[in-house]
Parts: structure tokens; C-alpha cells; sequence
């Protein structure tokens, strides 16, 4: 047992011993440690500064890469829809003369661009031969009058038979007939005006011979004319009678505002059309007939209407068209708003001169991108270019 005290006595002597050789050591070593802890944590402090300033820089870097675009306010306006349509003029007063009677020309008593009035005579045709026979028959005319007079007093008188009688009286008849007829066709040999205006164009000569159904002079009054237009059966709710309509005369330098005064009721089975009619008075003569007219009906006008460039409507791969509107993000350092894109669906009603009228997806307010909108896309950042005041 002593000797086994004897070792634990040297035993806690030698651990006495390095023990207190560790603590001499320790002290020194601790003071280190803690200096090099102070020294990393001041280049801890730098390089968190430095961080902060690189991440101020790259941030103001990437802000000087967002673009500029020009942007507008939508707001309510009043969209006009307007159909466009190819017209000529027409004339109820450009009528064809033509002949009943055929025969010689053997005078022309106007030349072209007189004037004339309704019923006078324009040109006479050779009418010796109807004469001829005029007067054949009415000499028989005039046999057969004196023959069922007497007849008719016989059978008054109950002397002769009733056969006689009725054979007097039709053969009397009948010749009055055939003068009156001839009468009629001599009267054809004359050739009159047929209304009242101006002899646009004779197309027969003295010594030539008209033929019934072939015209030989037209006679043309342009006071009043008429627009006439084929339209496409699909705007038949949207052009009806009584519509405004805009009438341009390019070649004649005359643009007027009227009104539809008739419109057809047969679609044509080729074209599928029904045609339109407009007057017009046409006081300084200037309207010819079979002149090109641009016609513009108004069929739909919207007094409160969100209306855009057509041209800022796209359409993805599903064809459902969008327009990119801008919502702000935040500022930058200087306080300069910065906007986020964002694609906006939206619905097309109606386009017309290049305007498109959208129902459904846009309000007063919105900020519509404009120039360089093809080029963006959903997410991106933009400033809004300020307008120059000139």
C-alpha cells in the first residue's frame, strides 16, 4: 500500500508540474488569437464596405443599361367605323334615241351640243313609201265609210239583210284601224327628243338608214345624277337607307355629304352585292356619267371607345392578340421611376385607318408602350422617355 501512495504522489507531482508548464504556455498563445481575430475582423468590416460599394456600383451599372421607350396614357375617344366603296355616276337623263321606224335618214335638223327640248325634232326619215300606202288606204278607207253608211241606213230602215250589214261595218273598221296604224308609224318617221337637254352625240349620218332597236343620237341631262355602288352583302345590317355618306369625285375635284336614297333589295348570285343609290345635284355639269366616285358610309360610331395603333397589337402562337402595358417597379438612385412590361390581352373589335377599337383589356390609365414594343418582352425594365416640348 505505501508503495502505491508513493507512485500517486509522484504521479500528482508530475501533473503539477505540466500543468503549470501548460498555463505559462497558454497565456501568450490566447493573446495571439485574439489579435489576429481583431485584425480579421477590421478586414471583415473593409471588405463588407467594399462589398457594398461594388454592389451600389453594379446596381447604378445595370440601371444605365435599362432602355428608354415612349409610352401613352390610354384614354377614351370617339372611333368612327367608316366602309369605303368604288361608285360611278349615273344619269336617268343620259337616254339613247332610238328609232321605231326603219328607213333613209333624209335630214338632221340639230348637231351635237345643241340643246333641245322634249319632243323636238332631231332628224327626219324617208317616209314616201308609208305616205304611198296611207294613201291607198285611205281611199278605201273612205269606199268602205260611204259603204256601211248606206248600209247602216238600210238596216235602220229593216231593207237588206244584217249579213251585209256587219260586213260593211268590219271591213269600215278595220280600215280605220290600219290608217290610224299607219298614221302612227309615219309619226315614227320623225325622230324627237326624248327629254329635255343637250344632244350628246349623233350616230348617224344623212343618206344612212336607221334600223328599229339601233340608237342614232343620244340625248344627255345632267342636272341630276346619281352615285351608284355594288356592296358586299355581309354589311347589309351596317348600310341602309338613309346612312351619311362622304362622296368623292377625285377627277372633278368635288367631294359632297349626302345621304344613301335607296338601297336594292336583290343580292346578286355572282358577286353577292346589292347595289346602293345616292343623288346628287350636279350644278356646274362637271358629274359625268360613268365617273369614278369614292363613297365612305358611316356604319358604327362609338362616342366612348378605348381606340390604339393597330400596329401595337401582336399576337402570340394561340392568334390571341396582347398589346405590353408598364407597371412601376421602383426608383432608381436619382429617383427616376423604373417600370416593369407586361403583356396585356386583349380583344380587337373593329379597324379602320389604321386605329383599332379594343373592347375588352385595356381602361383609361393604362400606360401603353409604344415605340420599340416589338422588341420587348414580358419582365423587362424600362424607363419612360420623356417628350420633348419644342
Amino acid at each position: 500500500m505505501k508503495k502505491f501512495g508513493i507512485h500517486t504522489l509522484w504521479i500528482f507531482f508530475f501533473l503539477a508540474i505540466a500543468t503549470g508548464s501548460c498555463a505559462k504556455n497558454k497565456s501568450p498563445h490566447t493573446q495571439d488569437l485574439h489579435a489576429k481575430r481583431k485584425i480579421l475582423k477590421k478586414k471583415i468590416d473593409s471588405l463588407k464596405k467594399e462589398l457594398i460599394k461594388i454592389e451600389r456600383q453594379l446596381r447604378d451599372s445595370v440601371n444605365e443599361d435599362i432602355p428608354s421607350i415612349a409610352v401613352d396614357t390610354v384614354q377614351e375617344s370617339v372611333f368612327r367605323y367608316y366602309i369605303d366603296l368604288q361608285g360611278v355616276v349615273k344619269s336617268d337623263g343620259d337616254v339613247n334615241v332610238v328609232p321605231l321606224f326603219q328607213g333613209e335618214v333624209v335630214k338632221i335638223y340639230m348637231k351635237v351640243g345643241d340643246k333641245v327640248r322634249k319632243g323636238e325634232l332631231i332628224m327626219r326619215l324617208d317616209d314616201k313609201i308609208l305616205r304611198n300606202q296611207i294613201g291607198e288606204v285611205r281611199t278605201q278607207f273612205q269606199l268602205a265609210k260611204t259603204a256601211f253608211e248606206r248600209q247602216k241606213r238600210l238596216w235602220e230602215q229593216k231593207i237588206g239583210s244584217e249579213m251585209a250589214y256587219l260586213q260593211a261595218r268590219t271591213k269600215y273598221l278595220g280600215l280605220q284601224k290600219k290608217l290610224g296604224t299607219l298614221y302612227e308609224q309615219l309619226k315614227r318617221a320623225k325622230i324627237t327628243a326624248p327629254i329635255s337637254g343637250t344632244l350628246d352625240e349623233l350616230m348617224i349620218k344623212e343618206g344612212e338608214t336607221a334600223m328599229p332597236g339601233r340608237p342614232v343620237a343620244r340625248v344627255v341631262n345632267l342636272r341630276n345624277v346619281y352615285t351608284e355602288a355594288d356592296v358586299s352583302e355581309k354589311y347589309l345590317k351596317d348600310i341602309t337607307a338613309g346612312k351619311p355618306a362622304l362622296i368623292e369625285f377625285p377627277e372633278a375635284g368635288i367631294t359632297v355629304h349626302k345621304k344613301i336614297d335607296y338601297t336594292g333589295n336583290f343580292i346578286h348570285p355572282n358577286n353577292r352585292t346589292f347595289k346602293i343609290r345616292i343623288n346628287v345635284d350636279n350644278k356646274t355639269g362637271l358629274l359625268k356619267p360613268n365617273l369614278t366616285a369614292k363613297i365612305r358610309v358611316l356604319a358604327k360610331n362609338i362616342d366612348h371607345a378605348i381606340v390604339i395603333p393597330v400596329s401595337l397589337v401582336q399576337e402570340d402562337a394561340h392568334g390571341q392578340a396582347f398589346v405590353y402595358v408598364l407597371d412601376s417597379l421602383s426608383t432608381d438612385k436619382n429617383g427616376k421611376v423604373i417600370y416593369k412590361v407586361k403583356k396585356r390581352p386583349v380583344q380587337k373589335e373593329l379597324v379602320y385607318n389604321k386605329q383599332v377599337w379594343i373592347s375588352k383589356g385595356l381602361k383609361p390609365g393604362d400606360l401603353l408602350a409604344l415605340t420599340g414594343s416589338f422588341g420587348l418582352t414580358e419582365g423587362d425594365k424600362v424607363y419612360i422617355k420623356q417628350k420633348s416640348h419644342e
